[in-house]
C-alpha cells in the first residue's frame, strides 16, 4: 500500500471515529461512497489485468521490483554520446577528405578512428540497455502475480537460452531491477522476494534429504502457499466480523435496516466462500479486509447503540439515517466485488459452453449454428 493510500485510509478512519464520538454522520455516507468507488475501480482493474496505482502484486511493489528503469538516464546519456561521437567522427573525416595528406593527417586520422570507435561502443552499450529494458518488461509480464517461476519460463519469454537468461537476471539483480530476488535450485528457479525465499528455506530445511526434483516442487508451491496463507487470514478475520454482525442483528429493531444488514452479511459470506474455493484471489482483497469490512461492522454497531437510546433528538435520527444509507452503498459495492471475483470463472464457463455448442454443431448433433448467435 502506498503512503498516499495509507494516509487517505487513516483520514477516513479518523473521520468515522470522530463521527461516532460526536454522533454526526452528515458526510460519512458520501465519504464511504467515494472511497468505495475508488477501491472497486482498483479491484476491477486489477482482476481484469489492468495497471493500477496500488502495488497489489509484488511486481508492482517498488521495494521488490524497480518501477522506473534504473539505467534509463544512463541509456539516454549513452545515446547522446553516440550521436556526438559520430558527428565528430564525420567532421574529422570531412577534414581528412578536404585537407588531404597534410601535417595534421595522422592526428586527424587518429581522432577520426577514436571518435568512430567510441561512437560504436556507445551505440552497442545503448543497444544492450534497450534490450535489458525490454527483457525486464517481459520478465515482469511473465511473472504476473507469481513470486516464484522456473528459469526456463523466463528464458522462453525472452527467447534466450537459460544460461544467457541467468546472466541477464544476475545483472538486473546487481543493478537494482530486482531488489530482493534469488536464484536457487542449481540455477533452475527464480524467487522474486524475501518472504518467498524465507518460505522456500523453511520448507527445504524441514526436509533436507529430498531429491532435487522434490525440492524444486517445494519452491514452485511456495507462491501457492503464500496465497493460501493470505486466504486463511481473510477467512479468519471475516468469520470474526460476521460473528460481530450476527450479534448486532439480534439487537436491531428497525426492520428495514435489519434486512439490509442481513443482506450485507450474506454478501460478505459469499466473498469469503469465493476465497475459500479460490485462494489465489486473496491478494486483491487487502483493503477490503483491513478497512472496509471492519468499518462496516463499526457502522452497524454504532447504529445498534444509537437505536437503544430511543431518542427523538434530530441529531441521533440523522445519524441513524446516514448509517443506513452508508450500509446500503457498502452492500452495493461488496456485491460488485463479489461479481468481479467470479468474472474470470464466468468467462471460462461461457467459453466452454460456446466451444461445446460449436463442436456439437460440427458433428451434426445440432441443427442450429450456435457460433452465429452472438
Amino acid at each position: 500500500m502506498t503512503n498516499y493510500d495509507k494516509e487517505n485510509e487513516k483520514s477516513l478512519e479518523n473521520s468515522l471515529n470522530k463521527a461516532i464520538s460526536d454522533m454526526d454522520f452528515s458526510d460519512i455516507s458520501e465519504k464511504v461512497k467515494t472511497s468505495l468507488d475508488i477501491f472497486i475501480d482498483k479491484t476491477m482493474n486489477f482482476i481484469n489485468g489492468n495497471q493500477v496505482r496500488k502495488p497489489a502484486i509484488q511486481t508492482k511493489n517498488p521495494q521488490v521490483c524497480a518501477q522506473k528503469l534504473p539505467e534509463k538516464t544512463k541509456a539516454g546519456l549513452l545515446k547522446t554520446a553516440m550521436v556526438i561521437s559520430f558527428l565528430l567522427a564525420i567532421s574529422m573525416l570531412m577534414i581528412l577528405f578536404f585537407d588531404g595528406f597534410s601535417y595534421d593527417f595522422f592526428k586527424n586520422l587518429f581522432l577520426t578512428a577514436l571518435f568512430s570507435i567510441f561512437g560504436f561502443f556507445t551505440f552497442r552499450k545503448s543497444q544492450q540497455l534497450d534490450m535489458i529494458s525490454k527483457d525486464y518488461t517481459r520478465f515482469l509480464r511473465e511473472l504476473g502475480h507469481n513470486t516464484v517461476i522456473p528459469i526456463r519460463d523466463l528464458a522462453s519469454s525472452v527467447q534466450k537460452s537459460e544460461k544467457d537468461t541467468i546472466k541477464e537476471l544476475m545483472y538486473m539483480m546487481n543493478k537494482g531491477y530486482f531488489k530482493q530476488a534469488r536464484i536457487v535450485e542449481n540455477d533452475s528457479l527464480f524467487l522474486l522476494d524475501i518472504p518467498t525465499f524465507k518460505l522456500y528455506k523453511n520448507q527445504k530445511n524441514q526436509m533436507p534429504n529430498l531429491s532435487h526434483e522434490e525440492n524444486k516442487k517445494i519452491a514452485q508451491d511456495t507462491s501457492t502457499k503464500t496465497n493460501k496463507d493470505k486466504a486463511e487470514e481473510i477467512i479468519k478475520i471475516s468469520s470474526k466480523e460476521i460473528t460481530s454482525i450476527n450479534l448486532s442483528i439480534s439487537r436491531i429493531k428497525n426492520r428495514n435496516f435489519l434486512e439490509k444488514v442481513i443482506e450485507i452479511k450474506k454478501t460478505i459470506e459469499n466473498i469469503t466462500n469465493i476465497i475459500k474455493r479460490y485462494p489465489e484471489k486473496a491478494y486483491v482483497l487487502d483493503k477490503f479486509i483491513e478497512y472496509y469490512l471492519p468499518t462496516t461492522v463499526k457502522l452497524i454497531d454504532a447504529y445498534t447503540e444509537y437505536e437503544i437510546m430511543e431518542s427523538n433528538d434530530s441529531k441521533i435520527k440523522n445519524s441513524l439515517a446516514e448509517i443506513e444509507s452508508s450500509i446500503e452503498i457498502i452492500n452495493e459495492a461488496f456485491e460488485k466485488i463479489q461479481l468481479e471475483l467470479m468474472e474470470d470463472r464466468t468467462m471460462d464457463i461461457k467459453t466452454d459452453i460456446d466451444t461445446m455448442k460449436i463442436l456439437l454443431n460440427q458433428e451434426g448433433y445440432l441443427e442450429k449454428d450456435w457460433s452465429k448467435d452472438e
